[in-house]
């Protein structure tokens, strides 16, 4: 019976015809529809809508067939008085308003916010009710509100009309707004969602289907919600769906269709079955529960499998999906060659395998990677005992359940338990809980940070008291281990200890941003924890009760998450896809097989080897690469094998195991493989590893692995120095083959097996001998091409000799014809500069003479306070400039002066502070000073004189300490003399050193010194034993057109060290009368302020420039030119130079014609296909 209760009920109704064959077709839409009774309507997509209350048969009839249904009206005389959470809500989603691109964006929208998708019904009803004084809802006339009109375009609304006056949505609201605008907490809200047909098959492209939804509340009732449901395809290449529920398919396959509605979601498999005529099913050899699981898929799809990969096929794919590495020539024949039956050989492989020394390498290269076992986190040494400890729990096949328990309640030193580093690499309960759930559940759980998640369950509460159980994990400096060691640092983040020690604290909590209130512990779906064992079982930690939780057997997601991932890494596609994403709308491409893994995963205790031994010995793991008619299109149920790019540790791994050669990659050492390197950060030459895709281990994301073939990839296989030195070492197997095998053919059935793990085929050795015949005919054309182009050359060189000869003549001519003029005009300019000089040094002698005047101005204006900070120049001991063709050197008063052309100039500063001097540092000051051999005198090396400092960076290091480690001084406040506009000085210490970053320059006050001082955020002790002070001026603004020319560093003890304050030896000298003063005292005052005097400068400046050389004449120099031009020996043509190279490459290939050729067959089939993939 159909129910209608309310004025505002409806149905989506479904029809449903039943084929010949046995398949549905949905003809909701295509029936006649009659009622004996007009108590209800009916619409064109199906919906029946109350008209008065009674009884009535419906019938839907089709070409001569009929089916009937009961319809029941009630309720319509009923006051109807619509609830916010249960009426008004749907429908405000439903209408887009509460959408992240409308009112629920984070900062909303016009002027008006609601919460995203209205999971905040408080926030939302005073929204509406409070904002603007209830402007938007109008109690006394409910048409008048502002929600209406604007709801109905009756004014103006950027969101356009959503709704007409008297339409169902319009008397909801309008009712609520009636009623009061009131929120009812208590009424029953969804429980959860059903949809309508189950898994429906299609059986043309084209065909449609109306979905149905029903929703289901806490206190037992339902009710169709159709209308309100978002209904939508997850896979839109094989079906498309409309706003209503209505799926058009484009082509065969599977689309998952999620529902959602007021947070609750639930989905259903739709399945695209096309064109299968001629299709016969056959029931293929089974050889287990694995094997029948996926053939009953495939005969519900009408899919007929491939057969079984041949032996050499077989035995490549399964070394390299369990070890990373290819078998040996020898392992290929003698398993070819084993009579036993194919399933038995097969089985005695896999468990070979299972367990050996490569295999173990192999997994715990990928759990180092899904761990983010990266020196940037744990330094070199700590990310080794990380990976020495995965190591050691994949060697000992360490249940699943208590390796991840292990993990999670990790504690101590994460030298001393290396398992502790997951807490050092993951350092807040955001990061944390973010991970932890997707590493371990794979679930999203960053998507429900800020508001619900938006296609799934999970809401912003469950965010937070999840990352409760992380809220009381401590950090804190392993003294033992790490007194003074630390990691990282710069000046805006602070090292991290070298080691750290993880343990539970009893306070600490999480807040919600959201609701602002702090987050209990609390888990997101009930499970069991019977298994765990409690360090206090009265108390069990945050961390215990979360991995005893998080590793239950009946927790849905745990072992669900990593029977998938392995599945997914031995066949190449997941159950589900991507293979760390699980929710409502990507439901396992099989259901059954899903759950039956999942079961067996659990049922055998967690034992790893054990799931990858059953997929492994299964037949389907075991089929052929080749597809037939039936399976051609098939990607998702595993009708055949899939070829997969090996990954690049396994790739480098397997180059050089097919040559023999010992790699040797830079930082690790001889005969270390890829899979066994521990850090992230080590590669191979070239860049090998990360060109081709290896994960840089900064996300547990199985999205941060590269598996396709991009430009770089590509060029790290075709000229790349990691498959050349393999290729290339002359004492690699390849050429012990070469030596051994006189014969042509064998050697190149030798080469193809160790290459390909095949024998060639006859059309292949005949092709390889082609090509390696006629290695000596081209050689003989090369030589041959090469003489004729010489004798082609001859005469064409005598010709533009003589030309030569005659431009240098002729230019020789124009110079002694112009040499008169030159010499006059030269003398003339050599008076006038004699003239200029004189009068330049005069005014500056005149103005020296000022100055001792000028010394006495200054002291008598000079205030008390810049007596208070004391500043000390530092001598430094070295200076490195990288970056740059620009160089350095230190001067005898401790100033440092650069010069060279323009570019990124990273100035590198050591000076060493001995004992007791100084034993405090509170400022650093930058002196940037001008020159007189400075293009623009400076201070900056550009002809203008300014300069643009990036950044200002220290480090302090103490003497005689083998354990000691530089220290990052950290600024927090600066201060300069004169800023230019835009290039402040406090951008100096901010971190950011890219050429866009301004930090501090001085235009409009170029050519005289200036003053940049740091103050530190706290005060430093230099030890007894003295230290070193690193000083680092980085120039690298507008990619170092600005760098700095001349500057000195100052430091300061004084607890004002923004001041300028005096240098620390004027003290003597202002403490006494003037005419107290020794020579030395007086020469000292005279020279600082004679060296800050505007005046004094310019006149100075003015002197060296007119002393500095005339400028060259323009037409002397053009001649001159002319003349080095001419006297420019004749160049060889460069084809011919190209032919002579090509020719004695060729000269030295054909002294070892067999090798070379032996090498570049290797080369070829190492960038082969059917190398780069497994198969």
């Amino acid at each position: 019976t159909i129910v209608l209760d309310s004025p505002g009920a409806y149905n989506q109704l479904l029809v449903s015809a039943k084929l010949d064959s046995g398949a549905a077709a949905d003809l909701t839409r295509q029936v006649t529809w009659t009622m004996d009774q007009p108590v209800a309507a009916m619409e064109g997509r199906g919906i029946i809508r109350p008209n008065k209350e009674g009884e009535a048969v419906l019938t839907a009839s089709f070409e001569g067939m009929a089916a009937t249904a009961k319809v029941k009206v009630s309720g319509l005389n009923a006051a109807f008085h619509p609830s916010f959470i249960r009426d008004v809500n749907p429908v405000i989603s439903r209408m887009g308003c509460n959408a992240g691109t409308c009112h629920g964006a984070k900062e909303g929208k016009n002027g008006f916010k609601l919460s995203l998708r209205g999971y905040d019904p408080v926030y939302d009803v005073r929204a509406f009710g409070d904002d603007h004084a209830a402007r938007r809802v109008n109690y006394a006339s409910p048409d008048d509100s502002l929600m209406l009109l604007k709801a109905t375009g009756a004014v103006p609304h950027e969101g356009s009309a959503l709704t007409d006056i008297g339409s169902a949505y319009y008397n909801i609201i309008r009712q609520w707004i009636a009623d009061g605008a009131k929120l009812n907490k208590e009424i029953s809200k969804v429980a959860s969602i059903e949809l309508f047909p189950k898994n429906p098959v299609i059986q043309n492209t084209a065909g449609r289907q109306q979905i149905r939804v029903v929703a289901h509340y806490a206190d037992g009732k339902q009710r169709d919600v159709t209308q309100e449901a978002f209904i939508e395809s997850g896979n839109s290449e094989v079906a498309e769906h409309d706003d209503f529920g209505l799926i058009t398919t484009i082509r065969r396959g599977e689309a998952p269709i999620l529902a959602r509605y007021e947070g609750a979601y639930a989905a259903t498999t739709l399945t695209v079955m096309g064109d299968r005529e001629g299709f016969t099913w056959q029931q293929p050899e089974t050889w287990g529960s694995i094997d029948k699981l996926v053939a009953s898929k495939w005969e519900r799809m009408k899919i007929l499998p491939s057969g079984l990969c041949s032996d050499e096929e077989f035995i490549r794919r399964v070394y390299l999906d369990l070890t990373g590495l290819p078998p040996s020539p020898d392992r290929v024949e003698s398993f070819v060659a084993d009579k036993r039956p194919v399933r038995e050989k097969r089985d005695a492989v896999v468990d070979q395998l299972i367990g050996s020394p490569e295999f173990v390498d192999h997994w715990t290269n990928k759990w180092a990677d899904m761990l983010q076992v990266n020196s940037k986190f744990l330094g070199g040494e700590g990310a080794k005992l990380f990976r020495d400890w995965i190591h050691k729990q994949v060697e000992s096949n360490t249940p699943y359940d208590q390796f991840v328990y292990s993990i999670i309640t990790a504690s101590g030193s994460n030298k001393e338990n290396p398992a502790a580093s997951y807490y050092k690499i993951l350092r807040t309960p955001e990061e944390l809980v973010e991970n932890t759930t997707h590493l371990f559940l794979a679930t999203r759980f960053n998507c429900n940070k800020c508001h619900d998640h938006p296609f799934e369950r999970w809401n912003v509460a469950n965010y937070y008291e999840t990352a409760s159980y992380f809220a009381q994990v401590g950090l804190a400096r392993d003294s033992k281990n790490a007194p003074n060691q630390n990691l990282g640092g710069t000046a805006v983040e602070g090292a991290k200890p070298l080691y750290e020690v993880i343990a539970d604290k009893a306070d600490g909590e999480v807040t919600n941003i959201v609701t602002n209130q702090t987050a209990k512990p609390t888990f997101p779906y009930q499970a069991k924890a019977e298994k765990a064992a409690f360090s206090n079982p009265k108390a069990p930690t945050r961390r215990e009760q979360l991995g005893a939780w998080m590793t239950s057997p009946d927790n849905r997601y745990f072992a669900l998450s990593y029977a998938n991932r392995i599945w997914g890494y031995l066949t190449g596609t997941g159950l589900i896809e991507p293979l760390d994403d699980i929710r409502a709308g990507n439901p396992p491409s099989n259901p059954e097989l899903m759950e039956f893994l999942t079961k067996q995963f659990i049922e055998g205790g967690f034992d790893v080897r054990k799931l990858m031994s059953d997929i492994c010995k299964s037949r389907t793991y075991q089929l052929s690469i080749a597809t037939n008619q039936w399976n051609a299109d098939d990607t998702i149920n595993f009708s055949h094998a899939k070829a997969r790019r090996l990954p690049a540790e396994v790739l480098f791994d397997a180059v050089y195991a097919v040559t023999g050669s010992m790699p040797n990659i830079p930082g690790a050492g001889p005969g270390v493989r890829a899979a066994q390197l521990a850090d992230a950060q080590t590669d191979a030459k070239g860049g090998f590893l990360a060109n081709l895709g290896r994960p840089p281990r900064e996300s547990a994301c199985e999205c941060d692995r590269q598996n396709d073939l991009q430009l770089g990839s590509v060029m790290s296989l075709l000229s790349g120095p990691a498959v050349a030195d393999a290729v290339g070492d002359p004492n690699n197997a390849i050429a012990k083959v070469v030596a051994s095998e006189p014969d042509d053919k064998k050697l190149i059935e030798k080469l193809y097996l160790r290459v390909l793990n095949r024998k060639p085929t006859d059309k292949e050795i005949a092709a390889v001998m082609e090509n390696w015949s006629g290695i000596e005919n081209d050689h003989n054309l090369l030589v041959a091409k090469l003489a004729q182009a010489e004798g082609a050359w001859v005469p064409k060189k005598s010709d533009l000799e003589k030309i030569r000869l005659q431009s240098i003549g002729k230019a020789n001519s124009d110079i002694a014809a112009y040499l008169p003029e030159f010499n006059k005009l030269k003398a003339e300019a050599e008076t006038a500069q004699k003239q200029r000089i004189a009068a330049a040094d005069q005014a500056l002698k005149d103005y020296t003479a000022q100055l001792p005047a000028k010394v006495t101005e200054w002291e008598k204006a000079l205030p008390l306070d810049r007596l208070w900070t004391r500043w000390q120049p530092l001598v430094p001991a070295e200076v490195k400039v990288a970056g740059s063709a620009i160089t350095a050197k230190l001067l005898p008063d401790g100033t440092v002066l650069g010069s060279g052309t323009m570019g990124n100039a990273d100035y590198s500063v050591t000076i060493a502070l001995p004992k007791g001097a100084p034993s405090t540092i509170s400022g650093l000051m930058l002196e940037a000073l001008p020159d007189d051999s400075l293009a623009g005198f400076g201070p900056g090396l550009n002809p203008n004189g300014n300069f643009v400092v990036t950044e200002f960076q220290a480090e302090l290091q103490t003497t005689g300490d083998p354990k000691s480690k530089p220290m990052p001084i950290k600024f927090v406040n600066a201060m300069a003399d004169h800023n230019q506009n835009g290039f402040d000085v406090k951008a100096a210490f901010n971190g950011v050193v890219d050429r866009n970053d301004k930090g501090w320059a001085v235009a409009g006050q170029e050519r005289r010194p200036h003053w940049a001082r740091f103050q530190l955020d706290k005060p430093i002790q230099v030890s007894d034993k003295g230290g070193t002070l690193t000083v680092k001026v980085l120039c690298r603004y507008s990619n170092g057109d600005y760098p700095l020319g001349k500057f000195r560093i100052w430091t300061t003890d004084s607890t004002r060290p923004l001041d300028l304050g005096l240098p620390t030896g004027f003290a003597p000298a202002l403490a006494v009368s003037p005419e107290s003063r020794s020579d030395a005292q007086r020469a000292t005052l005279l020279a600082y302020v004679r060296d800050q005097d505007v005046e004094y400068l310019k006149r100075r400046q003015t002197f060296v420039q007119e002393g500095r050389p005339l400028p060259a004449d323009p037409k002397m120099e053009e001649l001159k030119a002319a003349l080095a031009k001419s006297e420019r020996p004749v160049v060889d043509d460069p084809a011919v130079v190209s032919l002579r190279a090509d020719v004695g490459q060729s000269i030295q290939q054909a002294a070892n014609r067999r090798l070379t050729a032996a090498q570049d067959l290797t080369w070829a089939l190492i960038n082969n296909a059917a190398f780069l993939f497994n198969r």
